[in-house]
């Protein structure tokens, strides 16, 4: 018969299982749009709706959530709160802390029944980073993916802009032609942006909070040509017609950089997978090789060693392969 503790780590990953769950689910809808296509529709039809006193800003944002009392006490919160945004995942975050935990737990419990009392430790110390690590790699991917899909866009929207106010139409109306012609990200973004300025925000502060949303810095760009055209006077589109070829051409140059340090990138990830690759086929070829040495005062120092000078390497090698376009 089980016992107890048998019996609660076996709750344990039947919970961790379904969270898991929950939580593909709610990837694949963020995958597939089916979110930003509600969010896009409700953007479409608010017309329909001007007496209800219920919409707001906030709400046309999505994965925009009021922190409550106890999410000040999550480490690095305000980091958390604009990496949600930027990632464009539909995930709260709150799902996104049971995530890191669940996470965790998945790191760890593997663990109990493999290795010897001793090293649990280690392991625990390593499920707590590996956990959450692994979470805020994941978003911080879908945050860069969706930044470069929205710069890769971007030219082409400013062009739209061009085109709109050379024959004759306000900014705003510009803003807005832009949110319904262009897909996403940018479309979607743009459609708030528009929602803000039928709401009373002027339209470089509407630019810039879609600056802020994606991470862009090339928005920063026409926030300014905007901001300097409405306190200064100038032909914007001429401006921004300009911006529109540099900024492609600066796409363009960074995607020749990424060519140039595919080689080193792979050379990083290859030497820092590599040594735990050997290390598996060592025990699969001769099983029990490293239970010789284990009993060794300074293996776990070693070990330990070695994981540090490794995370080292990928980091070296990150910083030597990105070059700033």
């Amino acid at each position: 018969m089980p016992s107890a503790l048998g019996l609660l780590l076996y709750g344990l990953i039947v919970i961790a299982i379904i969270l898991v769950t929950d939580a593909a689910i709610g990837f694949i809808r963020s995958a597939r749009g089916i979110d930003d296509e509600i969010v896009r529709r409700r953007l479409l039809n608010k017309g329909a709706d001007k007496d209800d006193r219920r919409t707001t800003l906030e709400f046309l944002k999505p994965g925009v959530a009021v922190d409550l009392t106890w999410h000040r006490f999550i480490p690095f919160n305000n980091r958390l709160t604009l990496l949600l945004r930027q990632s464009g995942i539909a995930l709260s975050k709150d799902r996104a802390i049971i995530i890191s935990c669940v996470a965790t737990l998945l790191a760890f419990v593997p663990s109990l029944f493999v290795l010897p009392p001793k090293y649990l430790p280690y392991t625990l110390l390593f499920a707590l980073v590996a956990g959450p690590a692994a979470v805020i790699g994941f978003l911080s991917q879908a945050r860069t993916k969706r930044r470069l899909k929205f710069e890769e866009q971007l030219p082409d929207a400013i062009d739209l802009i061009v085109r709109s106010l050379r024959v004759g139409h306000p900014l705003s109306g510009a803003i807005s032609v832009v949110g319904r012609e262009m897909p996403d990200p940018l479309g979607l973004e743009f459609q708030i942006a528009s929602s803000e300025i039928l709401y009373g925000l002027d339209v470089p502060a509407a630019i810039a909070g879609v600056a802020d949303r994606v991470g862009s810095a090339d928005l920063g760009y026409l926030t300014v040509a905007v901001q300097i055209q409405q306190e200064s006077g100038g032909n914007l589109a001429e401006s921004l017609a300009k911006l529109s070829n540099i900024i492609r051409e600066r796409f363009r140059m960074f995607r020749k950089v990424k060519a140039i340090t595919a080689e080193g990138r792979f050379s990083a990830w290859l030497l820092s997978v590599f040594p735990f690759g050997i290390g598996i086929v060592i025990e699969f070829v001769h099983p029990g090789y490293f239970t010789q040495v284990e009993d060794y005062p300074y293996f776990p120092y070693l070990v330990g060693a070695t994981v540090l000078m490794l995370i080292i390497n990928l980091i070296a090698m990150r910083i030597l392969t990105t070059i700033k376009v």
